[in-house]
């Protein structure tokens, strides 16, 4: 692992600490047994970039489309075409996100949804809906 800095030297330099993750490259920080890691938004983008989210579709015979996410089979949706299908399965999956973060260590720590995480922060580090409905692939 790389060198660790000491949580008392990053709070004495905090600036140049996240000017150093920015600019240069993630910064490991121990305090006491604990070491945690620092990134910046678009190294977490990247890092997280190799977990995909897919959706699954079937149209009914009403014309209407019907799909769920198949990383996270809970989140499920329908629309009339399938771009509002997709629109509302990114709805979903960012109110599902939020829910996540505000409750992690209860989502986290349950074994069924504990493979979620890396989707979760994924979808928490884009801007808006829209974002997250460019994240599916079909």
């Amino acid at each position: 692992m790389q060198t660790m800095l000491n949580a008392t030297d990053v709070r004495a330099n905090f600036g140049g600490f996240i000017d150093t993750i920015v600019r240069e490259k993630p910064q490991a920080i121990k305090r006491n047994r604990d070491v945690i890691m620092a990134f910046s938004k678009q190294q977490l983008r990247e890092l997280l970039s190799i977990y995909e989210l897919t959706f699954e579709y079937e149209q009914d015979e009403d014309g209407r489309y019907a799909g769920s996410i198949e990383q996270i089979e809970d989140i499920v949706a329908d629309g009339e075409t399938l771009e509002e299908l997709r629109n509302e399965l990114a709805r979903h999956l960012v109110e599902y996100a939020i829910d996540y973060e505000n409750n992690y260590a209860q989502y986290y720590n349950t074994p069924n949804r504990h493979k979620h995480a890396p989707y979760v922060l994924r979808v928490l580090l884009e801007d808006d809906t829209d974002a997250v409905a460019r994240m599916f692939h079909a």
